[in-house]
């Protein structure tokens, strides 16, 4: 995406940021040369632009080439720490091409004072399966970790490594905490549906990782993440529909035909990603929005599993609640909405009449501009007007629904300073996995979230 906030559609991202930097950066009226400040007030000088969150994607599969008579968690690094024997067991690079250099701050070439002060900040020094380094930050930083599928080599046609994702994951956090100096490794994950559902199970109540699957090593260290180090986890799920345009109601009542404005829209483009994590929406109409909000998984089911997942490696409910009132070990599962998104052409389907997923996954993949944005509002809209005209079936009449689902003027006022408003975001709700409560119509996963206020996780755009 472009960073001209002059260019259209103008987003909630370019308000909020543009003001952000006249408060946090302002001009100054008088300029000290720089060599004669303090050390320890340089050293803070080089730490300001990276005390910010990024979110970094990370390709993981199991390798297909590596000796299976290599040991594991037999080797040490240059830090004395065990790691999990990489050649064997996964491949881990950043996702898309042209993604490791926006992963580096310019910090490390301009000077050794600047280069010793990012190494510092960024305490994580991760070799990838590419030869390079990954230098992150275990608390500004979240790490997207996503499967990525590679043609099997020395294995045979039917191979599946759908087993071997949790695994590998656990592989990928241990080395992370095995290559960071103080100990601390990943400490915000993100997850995507396909890698969740390997750990937790589809659609029942089942958890797909024990640690009779790991090596007695590995169960010990994941046993110890899970207990002291993770601090968030982040699942990333969709909303319903390719638009935020909700048209005629299901079958079974308790639905509005609304265009949900301030739903976020799934961030696309480069690896890094920096953000605010806001942990109060402050956009008008939110609340309004969250009377209905239909998502692809359950997470009443997700927050079961994972509790599952955790007694299995022995953290148990009395040592969750301890956690959430430490603030060093504090953790929360989120569920994260958001609206996954692709340009009109990308919508069409094959001979069996069913959309090209494998198309559209690849688009989404794809560096977009504000262009290829302007043109998805467009469709947006134009889709909505046409979802508005409902058959009533009575006489061959047709319903008109209003753009907004409103109970009162009051509401109504609302919606319409929203149309006035930049209220459109790029990027997704974070809501508390217990705070969801029952679904308001099961069958679509649809959920009143009104009491609710949601973080609103906002990326640099």
């Amino acid at each position: 995406m472009g960073n001209n906030p002059n260019q259209t559609p103008l987003l909630f991202n370019d308000v909020y940021f543009s003001r952000w930097e006249q408060q946090i950066f302002p001009s100054p009226s008088v300029w000290a040369p720089f060599p004669r400040l303090p050390a320890e007030l340089r050293l803070r000088i080089w730490l300001l632009p990276l005390q910010q969150h990024r979110m970094i994607e990370v390709d993981l599969h199991p390798n297909t080439t590596g000796d299976n008579d290599t040991p594991q968690y037999a080797d040490r690094n240059h830090l004395g720490r065990i790691v999990s024997g990489r050649s064997r067991s996964y491949t881990s690079r950043l996702r898309g091409r042209g993604s490791y250099a926006p992963s580096l701050t310019p910090l490390l070439r301009v000077s050794r004072e600047a280069r010793a002060a990012a190494l510092s900040f960024y305490h994580i020094h991760l070799p990838l399966g590419t030869g390079q380094v990954l230098y992150l930050s275990s608390e500004y930083d979240v790490v997207y970790v996503r499967p990525r599928r590679p043609k099997p080599i020395r294995r045979p046609p039917e191979y599946d490594p759908q087993p071997e994702f949790g695994a590998i994951l656990v592989d990928f956090l241990h080395d992370a905490r095995a290559y960071d100096y103080k100990d601390q490794g990943v400490r915000h994950l993100a997850l995507d549906g396909e890698i969740r559902h390997y750990l937790l199970g589809w659609f029942e109540e089942r958890v797909n990782l024990t640690p009779e699957m790991l090596h007695p090593a590995a169960a010990t260290s994941f046993a110890d993440i899970l207990r002291h180090k993770l601090r968030s986890l982040l699942c990333l799920v969709n909303f319903r529909g390719f638009t935020r345009g909700m048209g005629a109601p299901p079958l079974g009542g308790g639905w509005r035909s609304h265009f949900a404005q301030t739903f976020p829209l799934r961030r696309r483009g480069h690896v890094t990603g920096a953000f605010h994590w806001l942990q109060a929406d402050p956009r008008p109409g939110v609340e309004l929005d969250l009377r209905q909000v239909p998502i692809m998984d359950d997470p009443h089911l997700m927050l079961r599993n994972w509790r599952r997942l955790e007694h299995l490696f022995g953290v148990t409910r009395n040592q969750q609640a301890s956690r959430e009132n430490d603030d060093d070990c504090g953790f929360c599962l989120y569920v994260c909405a958001t609206q996954e998104w692709s340009t009109p052409d990308m919508r069409r389907m094959d001979w069996a009449g069913t959309w090209n997923v494998r198309e559209m996954k690849a688009e989404a993949e794809a560096v977009w501009s504000r262009d290829e944005l302007a043109q998805y509002l467009q469709y947006e809209a134009e889709d909505w007007d046409e979802k508005r005209w409902y058959p009533a079936h009575v006489f061959g009449s047709t319903v008109q629904y209003p753009k907004y689902s409103s109970d009162s003027r009051e509401e109504a006022e609302i919606f319409e300073a929203m149309e006035k408003l930049p209220c459109t975001a790029i990027g997704m709700w974070l809501f508390p996995a217990e705070a969801f409560p029952p679904p308001t119509i099961p069958q679509l996963l649809s959920f009143n979230l009104s009491a609710v206020r949601p973080s609103l996780l906002l990326f640099q755009v």
